[in-house]
């Protein structure tokens, strides 16, 4: 008999889960600042998603409205366990559909020009970038701020399912 592996889930960040993801930001980020999440948890608590598998977490993601139509995504990381499993842009999705229900049209990051997993996976989500911030980190590495329209990014996916589906319809066809 085989048991099924858990699956990952999405939810809302809970206090039990501050070491967690203490532990978490420490192992994906150069600039460790333990306390800036909890204290975005405490200011920003609607826009703190935690992705569980089983009782690991797996990766988190912050965002918040940066002005009357565009979101920021401050923070995203998946524990070195669980990359290249979708889990970040399955964070990601849950994100933009956080600021997308909230009424905001874009949405922004900021990422390591060295980052180039990240950058082609945001990339390849519709986020372009839309300038470079000069040593934007401590360590004097400069920064992409890359943008993706919300509107396009969901209607994106849609169209995908969308061709997708048809174009199996037309395998079926003869």
């Amino acid at each position: 008999m085989t048991v099924p592996l858990p699956q990952p889930f999405i939810r809302r960040y809970l206090p039990d889960d501050k070491y967690s993801i203490l532990m978490l930001e420490a192992e994906a980020f150069n600039e460790h600042n333990p306390y800036e999440y909890i204290n975005f948890y405490e200011v920003f608590h609607d826009g703190f998603f935690v992705c569980t598998i089983g009782d690991d977490v797996a990766g988190f993601i912050v965002g918040y409205a940066l002005s009357e139509s565009e979101g920021h995504i401050f923070s995203l990381a998946v524990s070195k366990y669980h990359r290249n499993q979708g889990i970040a842009k399955r964070l990601i999705d849950h994100i933009c559909t956080y600021f997308l229900l909230k009424g905001l049209q874009k949405a922004s990051l900021e990422v390591r020009v060295s980052n180039k997993p990240a950058i082609n996976l945001y990339t390849k989500l519709g986020f372009s970038t839309a300038w470079v911030e000069s040593q934007y980190y401590s360590d004097g590495e400069d920064g992409y701020v890359m943008m993706v329209n919300l509107n396009s990014y969901f209607f994106k996916k849609e169209e995908s399912k969308i061709f997708g589906k048809l174009n199996e319809d037309k395998k079926g066809v003869n």
